[in-house]
């Protein structure tokens, strides 16, 4: 079925932006449907550059948005997806395009994503404070529509209260990591089409590097230290990336023993309940204990 969507949107740029804008408009109701949407205009960045890129996102918005005013009376929503979502996308096609480095433009997308949590820091001066004041509002009118009672409204407050300093960091990790597995899944198509089982042994091989991992190593030690909101934001940022390179790592571990694709669908599931801290930090110790460079080769089964 990938194979098949992807074959179409490679068609033509009109086929790639119906793509592309009938899953936005459907995302606005199942949010993980956006991830195909955005792999859609990314595929045709990574295979023909930035201007059918630019082409298609454009297409796109404005059928998206079509679609979205005559099913749902409001246009708004593809607007903002095609300017915080599918831009950044292409930029990042863009970067994978000219260095071919799965591992070069994850930390151009990590620099980008620090720089948007600074941007929280310089337009809204206290983060915590501005999201606090959103959830009060909220909490006020949920206590004069009666909807619950005060204790279960202040049990409420007090719980954004406490998440409200990571607000930045939450936000744009998240944004961050669906952007990651959107371009992902638009070089998986690619390879599907032009170049079979590349995608494998490029995601394999994926290592952002010793000096990073330092990086990480420190932010984490100074937000168990300190925990200073900015330092925390950070590192939740530069974390997802790590996520990523965990899941390399695993990836390429089971298909070097040899292991069943179960094993990746349980890793998967462990990985939404419970495991998403020790990916991270399987993959920041990759840097320095290069776990796949210690096990030896299995079947040739590719995972």
């Amino acid at each position: 079925m990938m194979h098949k969507l992807a074959s179409f949107v490679m068609r033509g740029p009109w086929q790639a932006a119906l793509v592309a804008a009938a899953l936005a408009v459907l995302s606005l109701l199942l949010p993980p449907v956006l991830l195909l949407s955005g792999a859609a205009i990314a595929l045709v960045t990574l295979r023909l550059g930035l201007q059918q890129g630019l082409l298609v996102l454009a297409i796109s918005t404005v059928g998206g948005g079509v679609l979205a005013w005559l099913a749902l009376d409001t246009a708004t929503s593809v607007i903002w997806l095609a300017l915080i979502y599918w831009t950044p996308l292409v930029g990042l096609a863009m970067a994978l395009r000219l260095s071919i480095s799965l591992a070069a433009t994850l930390r151009y997308a990590v620099v980008l994503g620090a720089i948007a949590v600074a941007g929280f820091y310089l337009v809204l001066g206290d983060p915590a404070a501005w999201w606090n004041a959103i959830i009060q509002e909220i909490i006020g009118k949920l206590a004069t529509a009666g909807v619950a009672d005060d204790h279960t409204l202040d049990q409420f407050a007090k719980l954004f209260a406490a998440w409200a300093p990571l607000f930045p960091g939450q936000v744009v990790s998240s944004m961050l990591g669906s952007l990651l597995v959107a371009l992902l899944l638009a070089r998986w198509w690619q390879a599907l089409l032009y170049n079979p089982g590349g995608f494998a042994s490029e995601f394999y091989e994926l290592r952002l590097g010793k000096p990073l991992a330092l990086v990480m190593i420190v932010l984490l030690g100074l937000s168990l230290l300190w925990a200073v909101p900015f330092i925390v934001n950070l590192a939740l940022v530069l974390g997802v990336i790590y996520v990523l390179q965990g899941v390399a790592v695993v990836h390429a571990l089971i298909a070097k023993i040899g292991l069943s694709k179960a094993w990746l669908v349980g890793f998967y599931i462990l990985l939404l309940v419970a495991l998403l801290q020790l990916v991270m930090v399987l993959g920041t110790l990759d840097a320095w204990i290069d776990f796949r460079a210690r096990i030896k080769s299995g079947s040739k089964r590719d995972s």
